[in-house]
């Protein structure tokens, strides 16, 4: 079982995601698209489409497993599910897409601060959230 405390998952979106955009944005324009070429996106918008996207079914499938400890979540195709994200905010610019990645990082720090004790007993939902947060933000770390 994965060892993961409410407060870990709180640090981690208030000041490892909760800086993200500000560490890309120090970067020099060189810096950032070699940046975004290693994780394989054109605009950094599109990598935040795909973390936006991820988190969202991230928070889905934590709230499915509490209302049924069984629920078992459905098999991904990862480049089509990745595709899709990048597609659905394709028309936004970056500032609008920024946004909404602020804005889903503030709803998911509601969601997790509202979880039941008793949610971080539960491997299936410590292992999706560890996966969906701290997981997810190492393997888009950006460089300093």
């Amino acid at each position: 079982m994965i060892e993961l405390t409410r407060e870990q998952i709180l640090d981690t979106l208030q000041h490892g995601w909760g800086t993200y955009v500000e560490r890309f944005q120090r970067l020099s324009s060189k810096e950032q698209a070699a940046f975004l070429t290693k994780q394989g996106y054109a605009r950094f918008a599109d990598l935040l489409a795909h973390v936006i996207a991820w988190w969202e079914e991230g928070k889905l499938g934590v709230k499915n497993l509490l209302a049924d400890p069984d629920f078992n979540s459905p098999n991904y195709e990862v480049d089509a599910f990745n595709a899709q994200a990048v597609q659905r905010f394709s028309q936004l610019d970056e500032l609008t897409v920024i946004q909404s990645f602020e804005s889903m990082r503030g709803a998911l720090l509601d969601f997790v601060t509202s979880l039941p004790e008793d949610a971080f007993q539960n491997n299936k939902i410590v292992e999706r959230l560890y996966i969906e947060v701290l997981d997810h933000l190492k393997e888009h770390e950006i460089p300093e």
